[in-house]
């Protein structure tokens, strides 16, 4: 976890994206970008497996209602 606050890209964190994300055609413009809050970890994420990335105001204000909400999406958590 502490890898990725200071923008380093895991094989964890690597294996998990690209299992669950659509793969990028070389020829064309994704369809998706994936939200990130560390800046570094987008680059590094972009960098390394051709994934694009957005961290700016509006990914952080979505994060902090997720964080704000979570035990609402997930039934069955005890908070």
């Amino acid at each position: 976890m502490f890898a990725n606050l200071i923008g380093l890209l895991t094989e964890d964190l690597s294996n998990f994206l690209e299992l669950n994300l659509p793969k990028v055609k070389e020829d064309k413009k994704p369809k998706f970008k994936v939200g990130v809050a560390e800046p570094k970890l987008g680059s590094q994420i972009l960098e390394n497996l051709k994934i694009p990335c957005q961290s700016n105001e509006f990914t952080s204000e979505l994060l902090r209602g997720v964080r704000l909400h979570f035990a609402k999406f997930v039934k069955g958590l005890k908070v």
